[in-house]
């Protein structure tokens, strides 16, 4: 399978924080973490003001995209495709080739650009798509990692997943890469602040995961 160098570099760092903090991808970042960022990516406030994802088909097209980028934390934000190209893809997506073309430039031409595709060595009838990169994806899965593989200096403990999750689902939301923290108080901080800058984009914050009940 032909895998892109931004994907090697990406998976690299993963890699190096898992080995750093000796867990598996899984428990690393676990399956909660990147529904909270598919989900998301899937109730940006500002997908309906954006020209490629005005209606809901396109919308529906999209939050399948971002299931598929955000299945495995291992991916880091990345859809891998194998000789298929195309044509896998829109098989994965349920969408016909020409309609999943036409998208994926739409995408990839908004501003911030929504996804980045890959292509391989050109053949004959054109270069095939061998990746998708949703690039909000990659930078919360790698800022979970980084979070998660980070013990609290009070309770020698990781930040719980939910937590992650909670602030992982409004931080996609938002299209923005995560905060630095170095304790779940600060976390849970960040998740509220995060869930108002939601409101002022016209949004609406998720329900909680995990509801610490502390008061500011």
């Amino acid at each position: 399978m032909t895998v892109p160098l931004e994907y090697r570099a990406l998976a690299d760092r993963f890699e190096a924080i898992r080995a750093k903090a000796g867990r598996t991808p899984d428990a690393l970042v676990p399956r909660s973490i990147m529904r909270g960022i598919a989900a998301g990516l899937s109730r940006e406030p500002s997908l309906r003001r954006v020209d490629p994802m005005k209606s809901h088909q396109q919308r529906s097209l999209w939050g399948r995209l971002a299931d598929e980028a955000a299945a495995r934390p291992e991916q880091v934000g990345f859809i891998l495709l194998g000789d298929g190209g195309r044509a896998e893809l829109a098989e994965r997506l349920g969408v016909p080739h020409r309609t999943l073309t036409a998208r994926l430039d739409g995408w990839r031409r908004a501003r911030p650009r929504l996804v980045v595709p890959y292509s391989g060595r050109r053949k004959a009838g054109g270069a095939p798509l061998v990746a998708v990169q949703i690039p909000t994806a990659s930078d919360l899965v790698l800022w979970a990692a980084k979070t998660r593989s980070v013990l609290d200096g009070v309770d020698g403990r990781p930040p719980h997943p939910l937590l992650v999750a909670d602030a992982a689902e409004r931080l996609a939301m938002l299209g923005t890469r995560g905060p630095a923290t170095d304790s779940w108080p600060d976390l849970d901080d960040a998740i509220e602040d995060l869930g108002e800058a939601i409101v002022r984009r016209g949004g609406e914050p998720p329900s909680r995961r995990l509801n610490t009940g502390r008061q500011r």
